[in-house]
């Protein structure tokens, strides 16, 4: 499976006997690829179809993402073929409404992470031995919040989880940032909008994390919009937020990569009239090849993830309480 991004204005998007057809403009990138090798459609420009193509691809089990405004900043997502068995959020849903049972999630995602992002510094500092004392120090705040959170006489709140997880980052970025060239000015995480190349183009991974994330969610059955560590909020997908968290260090560090590497260079970035820093064209064109290869294995860890987790939901419940509900034998996966 591969995902297909579309990028230049005005492509239109038919499809026809499972096959869909793309035509730009000019017809320089006119092709026709079998819906069914199609996992998801990234539309990062202006693009046309019917209703017609969004039922092939849906029916296909293809997502697509539409990304927006000037940064593309995910607008909308539709998932193809998602999980039959409304079991599956019932019981998810009286596992989270237990204060105990939410806080124990959101402690192993949150354990997960740290961990993560412990590694990751780990990795940065065997290729840069210059930058010892810095790397060196993130990783043993890092040990500290660890210690703290695998107490086993501590019960600790979800307020006090998200806390540590807060600690956690205070340490990490600045570690991680350090090790990048100081040409491309990126000293501290910042967003909406990010000021230079390395965080605009760790918001632009983020989202097609998210992204994914919101459909390993479905794809388990799961409601994306429960979550545990993420509070519930309008129009955010909080299981999903929860579920990409251990994810985000293994994109950090990609992104790490790419700038060393040279796959991405200043010249790749540009501004907007408020000072936001973009990646151009040329850059994106770069991105979502080397991202194409990632997230493959990304979607794979996601999804057995998200169906690690639905399966632990399912554990928790007694069979008989969502009986009255069912007409019959149902079948999970």
């Amino acid at each position: 499976m591969s995902t297909l991004y579309i990028d230049r204005q005005g492509t239109e998007l038919r499809t026809d006997n499972g096959v869909l057809h793309i035509e730009t403009p000019d017809g320089t990138g006119n092709r026709r690829l079998p819906i069914k090798f199609i996992d998801r459609v990234v539309m990062r420009a202006e693009t046309h179809f019917s209703s017609r193509v969004l039922c092939a691809l849906a029916e296909a089990g293809s997502t697509v993402l539409a990304l927006g405004g000037r940064g593309g900043q995910q607008v909308a997502q539709l998932t193809g073929a998602p999980h039959g068995d409304a079991r599956r959020r019932w019981q998810q849903v009286l596992s989270l409404s237990q204060p105990d049972a939410c806080a124990a999630l959101a402690k192993s995602f949150v354990v997960a992470k740290i961990r993560r992002q412990h590694s990751t510094l780990v990795s940065i500092a065997q290729a840069r031995p210059d930058l010892r004392k810095p790397l060196r120090d993130g990783q043993a705040t890092l040990d500290r919040i660890l210690v703290s959170l695998r107490d086993p006489e501590s019960r600790l709140s979800l307020a006090s989880i998200r806390g540590h997880e807060g600690a956690a980052a205070a340490a990490y970025f600045p570690a991680y940032f350090s090790a990048f060239a100081p040409s491309l000015a990126a000293t501290t995480r910042n967003r909406r909008p990010p000021t230079d190349p390395v965080n605009a183009t760790l918001s632009l991974s983020y989202t097609l994390l998210y992204s994914q994330a919101t459909s390993a969610c479905w794809s388990a059955g799961l409601d994306p919009a429960l979550g545990a560590l993420h509070t519930l909020s309008h129009a955010r997908a909080a299981l999903a937020c929860d579920l990409m968290e251990p994810h985000r260090p293994g994109v950090d560090i990609w992104v790490w990569q790419l700038f060393r590497s040279e796959t991405l260079r200043p010249e790749h970035f540009g501004r907007d009239g408020a000072g936001a820093c973009l990646l151009g064209k040329a850059g994106r064109s770069r991105f979502y090849e080397a991202w194409e290869e990632a997230a493959r294995h990304q979607s794979r860890r996601l999804l057995r993830h998200a169906r690690h987790l639905a399966r632990a939901f399912d554990a928790q419940i007694e069979p008989g309480t969502w009986a009255h509900l069912s007409d019959g034998a149902l079948h999970s996966d």
